[in-house]
């Protein structure tokens, strides 16, 4: 039996990543898997995975911010599946390094509409939903950026500090229905959102030599999706359930240190 039989479970930014370790896991662990992702290759990819390994994906090719198109296929998902257990509010923009001294009006309310706005609006979408159902679980993919700066992503940071106070006053206001809200704070991933001009940040010799060889990560290597999703899994399963508008960090120790 698996810790999520029967559920289902929509995520966004499901086509790499997080996202997709979070949707293969879930996928393994019995839940239908309801797949959003704005690059129709990397969708159709991970719903191949999904299914060759014998699991259920539905997939649905969206752009977080067309609120629209979003609205529709939260809708779809319920005529056609019945309902929504779970929403993992993954989907993310990193764009090129940026201070406040050299970014644009323009590249903040772009990286705020989709790290920030969307996580609101997927939320306003699925939670009257889960208000019927009397339970279900929202979580939200915030980061370490959210309370520790590097001091070249503004716009990131503010997002997902805004997530982590925002996962608190959800939890609050949808306590009294049995939904659950948490956010997860991964530290450094080898993902694609590490790779910045052509170059992953996690093999330079400056990352390589500080957080590695002199252990700033305490556990001497980058992290991986799969080292976070189990995180995800274990806020949708039913072993979550007396915890809500909290915020676990995975990070290899990284924030446990000078």
């Amino acid at each position: 039996m698996g810790l999520l039989d029967g559920k289902v479970c929509m995520v966004s930014g499901a086509g790499q990543g997080l996202g997709r370790a979070v949707c293969l896991e879930m996928a393994g662990e019995g839940a239908e898997v309801v797949l959003l992702e704005r690059n129709a290759a990397t969708l159709k990819a991970v719903a191949a995975e999904i299914a060759a390994a014998g699991g259920k994906a539905h997939s649905f090719e969206l752009d977080v911010t067309d609120y629209e198109r979003y609205a529709t296929v939260v809708d779809e998902t319920i005529s056609r599946l019945g309902r929504i257990d779970v929403l993992v509010n993954n989907a993310a923009i990193n764009p090129a390094t940026r201070t406040i001294l050299t970014d644009t009006l323009e590249e903040w309310r772009r990286t705020i509409a989709i790290n920030l706005e969307a996580v609101y609006m997927g939320s306003k979408l699925v939670a009257p939903h889960m208000v019927k159902l009397q339970g279900g679980r929202i979580i939200h993919i915030a980061s370490i950026q959210g309370f520790a700066s590097s001091g070249d992503c503004g716009a990131y940071n503010a997002a997902k500090g805004g997530i982590i106070a925002y996962t608190k006053s959800m939890a609050v206001e949808l306590g009294p229905y049995g939904v659950l809200v948490n956010s997860v704070a991964p530290g450094f991933m080898a993902t694609p959102m590490s790779i910045v001009n052509g170059v992953d940040e996690a093999t330079t010799p400056e990352f390589q030599e500080w957080y590695v060889a002199r252990r700033k990560i305490p556990l001497g290597r980058t992290g991986y999706p799969e080292d976070v999703s189990g995180t995800v899994i274990f806020l949708a399963s039913g072993y979550c359930r007396y915890m809500t508008g909290q915020l676990l960090v995975v990070d290899g120790g990284l924030m446990s240190t000078f």
